[in-house]
């Protein structure tokens, strides 16, 4: 698909959809109410919506225009000098894309994936995320089947052979995180949190749910850190997913296959949970002025992940953490930009650098400014931009407000540069002395108690970057990684 841009002025604050769905043929029959604030000026607005569904039917302020598409895109006229808008669509068919069907646990599951704007499948909007609105979903499956949606379920109830559920998301999120999935679930209630938390499994992994028996506890955790909790309720979803997640507002999807895996001891569908449940304050509540943004959705989940393990777990897990995500990142993902100068596509700036690179960011930024001015700041955005964007200069505003600080070469070298430090060790085995230089970094280190997590023999040593130097008891040669720290390590 190729949705149409966002027009200037224009903000959809508020879109009520009803949606019946034929999980077999992934057929779907849907009216569309959306009310749009705009600047006087505007004749006409364009949203986004998939060209494979035919619409039947325009309203605009409840009079029947015509309807004009212009391939995937739905125009829509609009009276001169007014201010707010409502356009109702109904609209049908097989969507080209957005909607899918996978097999998993022995049943079929029916489920969207909105990213970057594939919602356009089912739904018209405005595919930004510099434009999040209010939903109101509703979707009828055959009786067989239950649903799961996007928001706080209102309504879940079988008439006449049909199921039909109902979803209230007031607070706001971007278009790509509306979802819902239809399948055989079982449901498991949490109420041990401030936030009533469900988990939704496949019928056959029903067992599956003490997997995720710390995401309450994530929640709380974050609700301290950042401010409350944006949605009234939260669930995780398993589905059949191609990617480990997808943050989905107030019910975030996680790949079937990850409830099963281990890696390194950890488990990571824990871990893609506590990524997804970040997500809901950066990204859903407050999402990224533009798609050249997105490391402020994905950096900020990534880093906060390891901050929440952490605080669970206890410090040291933390600095595994970051050190594992440090070394994960390669050479390339470490020196592109993390705000491109252009990007053709949103799935060009997906990479580990919008992701690793970010959170390294926020750690540095961290280090820099200091513990009360950090958590100040992000919880500042939180509570000033919910329900709205933030764009990278805002970010950064943020921060130096909060700190009182210049950021601009912090910002000039690790966000818009494309280089990193390098460090390079010696080992002498004969003092068993393990040292180090560090070049690079045009003085954004200077100052800034970085760590690095020194390893040999399986036992771990933490020293300061600072330090220069450290004596380890064994002969072999130490591995050095870097705890959050972008380095380019000899």
């Amino acid at each position: 698909m190729e949705v149409p841009a966002p027009q200037p002025g224009v903000d959809v604050q508020q879109v009520r959809v009803r949606l019946v769905l034929d999980p077999a043929t992934l057929t779907v029959r849907a009216t569309a109410r959306l009310v749009v604030a705009h600047v006087g000026r505007l004749d006409r607005l364009v949203l986004g919506l998939d060209d494979a569904l035919d619409v039947s039917l325009v309203r605009v302020d409840g009079r029947a225009v015509a309807v004009v598409r212009e391939g995937d895109a739905l125009v829509v006229p609009v009276a001169r000098g007014a201010r707010t808008t409502t356009v109702e669509v109904a609209y049908g068919g097989v969507p080209a894309a957005g909607l899918y069907a996978a097999e998993a646990a022995g049943q079929r599951v029916v489920f969207t994936d909105a990213w970057p704007d594939r919602a356009a499948g089912w739904l018209p909007a405005v595919h930004h995320p510099s434009d999040p609105f209010a939903l109101d979903l509703t979707v009828v499956v055959p009786a067989a089947y239950d649903a799961v949606l996007t928001g706080e379920t209102v309504l879940d109830t079988v008439v006449a052979g049909q199921r039909t559920v109902r979803s209230l998301l007031p607070a706001g999120a971007p278009v790509y995180t509306a979802a819902f999935a239809a399948g055989q679930f079982v449901t498991v209630h949490d109420g041990s949190g401030s936030v009533p938390v469900r988990h939704v499994l496949l019928d056959a992994d029903a067992g599956l749910a003490p997997e995720l028996r710390r995401v309450s506890a994530a929640l709380d955790t974050l609700a301290e850190a950042l401010g409350p909790y944006p949605y009234a309720t939260f669930a995780t979803v398993e589905v059949p997913i191609a990617y480990a997640g997808m943050e989905n507002a107030a019910a975030p999807f996680l790949r079937a296959a990850l409830y099963r895996e281990t890696a390194e001891g950890r488990t990571p569908v824990e871990e893609v949970a506590v990524h997804e449940l970040v997500h809901q304050w950066w990204g859903n509540a407050v999402a990224p002025a533009d798609w050249r943004d997105l490391w402020l959705a994905e950096g900020p989940a990534t880093y906060l992940t390891a901050e929440v393990l952490g605080r669970l777990d206890g410090p040291d897990t933390r600095r595994r953490h970051l050190a594992r995500m440090v070394r994960e990142t390669t050479p390339e993902d470490a020196r592109r930009r993390l705000v491109p100068e252009a990007l053709g596509r949103p799935e060009d700036a997906l990479s580990l650098t919008v992701y690793n690179k970010g959170a390294t960011v926020l750690h540095l930024i961290r280090l820099r400014v200091g513990e009360r001015a950090f958590w100040r700041a992000l919880r500042g955005i939180q509570a000033e931009r919910a329900g709205r964007s933030v764009s990278t200069a805002a970010f950064r505003g943020a921060f130096e407000r909060a700190s009182g600080q210049d950021l601009g070469a912090l910002f000039a070298y690790w966000v818009y540069g494309t280089e990193i430090p390098r460090l390079d060790t010696h080992w002498d085995h004969r003092t068993r002395m393990l040292s180090w230089t560090l070049t690079g970094g045009d003085g954004t280190l200077a100052g800034v108690p970085a760590e690095l997590l020194v390893r040999q023999d399986g036992a771990e040593r933490v020293v300061r970057l600072a330090a220069g130097y450290v004596a380890m008891p064994g002969a072999a040669r130490p591995d050095v990684w870097p705890v959050g720290v972008l380095l380019d390590v000899d």
